[in-house]
């Protein structure tokens, strides 16, 4: 039997470790860690990559940003991110393919899921 401080601690460990995965349950947020898989890139690059609007990706990418698995860098006025946290990656990764594996072959392009979260550069 744990003790409450042991409880405590775990259920502020669930917590984080839930909103952790909470962040990646937004399919945008999937689209921009795909598309910064390829390297670091400008709001604007993003936002015609993922194929979204400038204020939805910008909030995506700020919430990226503040819970650490984005960087960001500023030159004059464009605003650059990048992949901060590859477990991240690696964890996106990891449950896409195993996801797309259990869809039909037909429906997804094995080359679609090989490439997946793949950094290019």
């Amino acid at each position: 039997m744990t003790s409450r401080e042991e409880r405590e601690q775990l259920n502020r460990l669930y917590e984080k470790v839930s909103g952790y995965f909470g962040l990646f349950s937004e399919p945008m947020r999937l689209r921009i860690m795909h598309c910064l898989c390829d390297g670091e890139k400008s709001v604007t690059d993003v936002v015609q990559a993922v194929e979204g609007t400038q204020t939805n990706v910008s909030r995506h990418l700020s919430l990226m940003h503040k819970q650490g698995v984005l960087a960001r860098r500023k030159e004059g006025i464009t605003v650059f991110y990048n992949i901060a946290d590859e477990n991240a990656v690696v964890l996106c990764r990891s449950v896409c393919t195993q996801l797309a594996a259990r869809i039909d072959e037909n429906r997804l392009a094995p080359k679609a899921v090989r490439t997946f979260m793949v950094q290019t550069s």
